[in-house]
Protein backbone atom coordinates (compact mmCIF):
# COMPACT_ATOMS: atom_id res chain seq x y z
CA UNK A 1 0.00 0.00 0.00
CA UNK A 2 2.73 2.48 -1.01
CA UNK A 3 4.52 1.90 2.33
CA UNK A 4 1.41 3.17 4.14
CA UNK A 5 -0.58 0.86 6.40
CA UNK A 6 -3.99 1.92 7.67
CA UNK A 7 -6.35 0.33 10.17
CA UNK A 8 -8.58 -0.95 7.35
CA UNK A 9 -5.64 -2.88 5.88
CA UNK A 10 -4.97 -4.61 9.21
CA UNK A 11 -8.66 -5.46 9.65
CA UNK A 12 -8.92 -6.81 6.12
CA UNK A 13 -5.88 -9.07 6.57
CA UNK A 14 -7.11 -10.23 9.98
CA UNK A 15 -10.50 -11.14 8.49
CA UNK A 16 -8.79 -13.10 5.71
CA UNK A 17 -6.63 -15.08 8.14
CA UNK A 18 -9.62 -15.96 10.35
CA UNK A 19 -11.46 -17.07 7.22
CA UNK A 20 -8.59 -19.45 6.40
CA UNK A 21 -8.65 -20.75 9.99
CA UNK A 22 -12.37 -21.50 9.73
CA UNK A 23 -12.19 -23.03 6.25
CA UNK A 24 -9.30 -25.35 7.11
CA UNK A 25 -10.61 -26.13 10.60
CA UNK A 26 -7.37 -25.14 12.28
CA UNK A 27 -7.52 -25.09 16.07
CA UNK A 28 -5.48 -22.80 18.28
CA UNK A 29 -3.42 -24.12 21.18
CA UNK A 30 -2.14 -22.39 24.30
CA UNK A 31 0.21 -23.19 27.13
CA UNK A 32 3.71 -24.59 27.50
CA UNK A 33 4.74 -27.44 25.28
CA UNK A 34 2.00 -26.74 22.74
CA UNK A 35 3.21 -26.17 19.20
CA UNK A 36 1.42 -23.32 17.46
CA UNK A 37 0.74 -23.38 13.74
CA UNK A 38 2.17 -20.71 11.45
CA UNK A 39 -1.37 -19.38 10.99
CA UNK A 40 -1.92 -19.01 14.74
CA UNK A 41 1.38 -17.20 15.15
CA UNK A 42 0.50 -14.89 12.25
CA UNK A 43 -2.94 -14.12 13.67
CA UNK A 44 -1.58 -13.47 17.16
CA UNK A 45 1.08 -11.14 15.72
CA UNK A 46 -1.58 -9.35 13.69
CA UNK A 47 -3.83 -9.03 16.76
CA UNK A 48 -0.93 -7.42 18.60
CA UNK A 49 -0.39 -5.01 15.69
CA UNK A 50 -4.11 -4.21 15.68
CA UNK A 51 -4.06 -3.47 19.40
CA UNK A 52 -1.00 -1.23 19.06
CA UNK A 53 -2.50 0.49 16.03
CA UNK A 54 -5.61 1.43 18.03
CA UNK A 55 -3.46 2.57 20.95
CA UNK A 56 -1.23 4.79 18.78
CA UNK A 57 -4.20 6.18 16.84
CA UNK A 58 -5.85 7.17 20.11
CA UNK A 59 -2.65 8.83 21.33
CA UNK A 60 -2.26 10.79 18.09
CA UNK A 61 -5.88 11.91 18.39
CA UNK A 62 -5.32 13.05 21.98
CA UNK A 63 -2.13 14.89 21.04
CA UNK A 64 -3.73 16.77 18.14
CA UNK A 65 -1.50 19.63 17.01
CA UNK A 66 0.65 19.38 20.12
CA UNK A 67 4.00 17.63 20.50
CA UNK A 68 3.11 16.04 23.83
CA UNK A 69 0.42 15.44 26.44
CA UNK A 70 0.21 14.25 30.02
CA UNK A 71 -1.06 10.74 30.71
CA UNK A 72 -2.70 11.90 33.94
CA UNK A 73 -4.27 14.99 32.34
CA UNK A 74 -4.53 14.56 28.59
CA UNK A 75 -5.56 18.20 28.05
CA UNK A 76 -2.25 19.41 29.53
CA UNK A 77 0.94 19.84 27.49
CA UNK A 78 4.51 19.42 28.71
CA UNK A 79 6.09 22.86 29.03
CA UNK A 80 9.30 24.37 30.32
CA UNK A 81 8.58 26.24 33.54
CA UNK A 82 10.09 29.61 34.43
CA UNK A 83 10.43 28.35 37.99
CA UNK A 84 13.07 25.62 37.74
CA UNK A 85 14.22 24.81 41.27
CA UNK A 86 16.36 21.85 40.15
CA UNK A 87 17.98 23.87 37.32
CA UNK A 88 17.68 20.89 34.98
CA UNK A 89 15.18 22.24 32.46
CA UNK A 90 12.62 19.63 33.41
CA UNK A 91 9.34 19.76 31.49
CA UNK A 92 6.07 19.60 33.40
CA UNK A 93 2.44 19.19 32.29
CA UNK A 94 0.80 22.60 32.31
CA UNK A 95 -1.58 25.04 30.64
CA UNK A 96 -0.88 28.41 29.06
CA UNK A 97 -3.02 31.10 30.66
CA UNK A 98 -3.48 34.32 28.68
CA UNK A 99 -5.19 37.50 29.83
CA UNK A 100 -5.88 40.84 28.21
CA UNK A 101 -5.73 44.06 30.23
CA UNK A 102 -7.37 47.42 29.61
CA UNK A 103 -6.72 50.30 32.04
CA UNK A 104 -5.48 47.81 34.66
CA UNK A 105 -8.65 45.72 34.36
CA UNK A 106 -8.58 42.17 33.03
CA UNK A 107 -10.99 42.14 30.10
CA UNK A 108 -10.55 38.60 28.79
CA UNK A 109 -8.98 35.26 29.71
CA UNK A 110 -8.14 32.09 27.80
CA UNK A 111 -6.41 28.90 28.82
CA UNK A 112 -4.94 26.45 26.35
CA UNK A 113 -2.35 23.74 25.64
CA UNK A 114 0.01 25.85 23.50
CA UNK A 115 3.55 25.65 24.94
CA UNK A 116 4.60 29.04 23.52
CA UNK A 117 2.90 32.43 23.61
CA UNK A 118 3.34 32.98 19.86
CA UNK A 119 0.54 30.61 18.91
CA UNK A 120 -1.89 31.87 21.57
CA UNK A 121 -2.45 35.39 20.23
CA UNK A 122 -4.78 34.65 17.30
CA UNK A 123 -7.06 32.24 19.25
CA UNK A 124 -7.14 34.78 22.09
CA UNK A 125 -8.17 37.66 19.80
CA UNK A 126 -10.76 35.51 18.03
CA UNK A 127 -12.28 34.40 21.32
CA UNK A 128 -12.29 37.92 22.74
CA UNK A 129 -13.90 39.44 19.64
CA UNK A 130 -16.53 36.71 19.57
CA UNK A 131 -17.69 37.25 23.15
CA UNK A 132 -17.23 41.00 23.62
CA UNK A 133 -19.52 43.55 22.00
CA UNK A 134 -16.63 45.59 20.58
CA UNK A 135 -13.21 45.15 19.01
CA UNK A 136 -9.94 46.65 20.21
CA UNK A 137 -8.24 48.60 17.43
CA UNK A 138 -4.78 48.50 19.03
CA UNK A 139 -3.11 45.26 20.13
CA UNK A 140 -0.17 45.61 22.51
CA UNK A 141 1.99 42.58 23.34
CA UNK A 142 5.56 41.72 24.28
CA UNK A 143 8.22 40.06 22.12
CA UNK A 144 6.95 36.56 22.87
CA UNK A 145 4.01 37.14 20.55
CA UNK A 146 5.98 38.33 17.53
CA UNK A 147 5.43 36.33 14.35
CA UNK A 148 4.61 37.06 10.73
CA UNK A 149 1.36 35.16 11.10
CA UNK A 150 0.28 37.33 14.05
CA UNK A 151 1.21 40.54 12.25
CA UNK A 152 -0.76 39.48 9.16
CA UNK A 153 -3.81 38.48 11.18
CA UNK A 154 -3.92 41.78 13.05
CA UNK A 155 -3.48 43.78 9.85
CA UNK A 156 -6.16 41.80 8.00
CA UNK A 157 -8.47 42.30 10.98
CA UNK A 158 -8.13 46.09 10.60
CA UNK A 159 -6.19 46.42 13.85
CA UNK A 160 -2.82 47.97 14.68
CA UNK A 161 -0.07 45.85 16.25
CA UNK A 162 2.26 47.19 18.92
CA UNK A 163 4.44 44.12 19.47
CA UNK A 164 8.00 44.50 20.68
CA UNK A 165 10.38 42.84 18.17
CA UNK A 166 12.20 39.81 19.57
CA UNK A 167 15.53 41.31 18.47
CA UNK A 168 14.81 44.81 19.78
CA UNK A 169 17.54 44.94 22.43
CA UNK A 170 20.29 43.38 20.31
CA UNK A 171 19.32 45.50 17.30
CA UNK A 172 20.50 48.60 19.17
CA UNK A 173 24.10 47.33 19.35
CA UNK A 174 26.76 48.53 16.89
CA UNK A 175 27.75 44.96 16.01
CA UNK A 176 24.21 44.18 14.93
CA UNK A 177 23.79 47.36 12.88
CA UNK A 178 27.10 46.74 11.07
CA UNK A 179 26.35 43.11 10.22
CA UNK A 180 25.93 43.14 6.41
CA UNK A 181 24.51 39.61 6.38
CA UNK A 182 21.35 40.68 8.20
CA UNK A 183 18.39 41.48 6.00
CA UNK A 184 17.39 44.28 8.36
CA UNK A 185 20.54 46.16 7.31
CA UNK A 186 19.79 45.89 3.58
CA UNK A 187 17.89 48.38 1.43
CA UNK A 188 14.39 47.26 0.51
CA UNK A 189 12.69 48.14 -2.77
CA UNK A 190 8.92 48.26 -2.23
CA UNK A 191 8.01 48.45 -5.92
CA UNK A 192 10.14 45.44 -6.91
CA UNK A 193 9.76 43.63 -3.58
CA UNK A 194 13.44 42.83 -3.21
CA UNK A 195 16.44 43.64 -1.02
CA UNK A 196 19.83 44.93 -2.15
CA UNK A 197 22.85 43.50 -0.33
CA UNK A 198 26.24 45.12 0.30
CA UNK A 199 27.53 43.73 -3.03
CA UNK A 200 24.67 45.46 -4.85
CA UNK A 201 22.95 42.14 -5.59
CA UNK A 202 19.18 41.83 -5.54
CA UNK A 203 17.71 39.35 -3.08
CA UNK A 204 14.13 38.17 -3.52
CA UNK A 205 12.10 36.61 -0.74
Amino acid sequence: HNNSVEMKHVKKLRKKLYSIKKTEGIGFVHGKGKRKTALQRSIETLEDYHKKFKEYTNKIHLCGNRNSYSKTDTDATFMRMKEDAMKNGQLKPAYNLQHGVDSEYITWLTIGPQPTDTTTLIPFLESMEKHLNFKYLKIVADAGYESEENYSYIENNNQIAFIKPANYEISKTRKYRNDISRIENMNYNYDGDYYTCKNNKRLYA
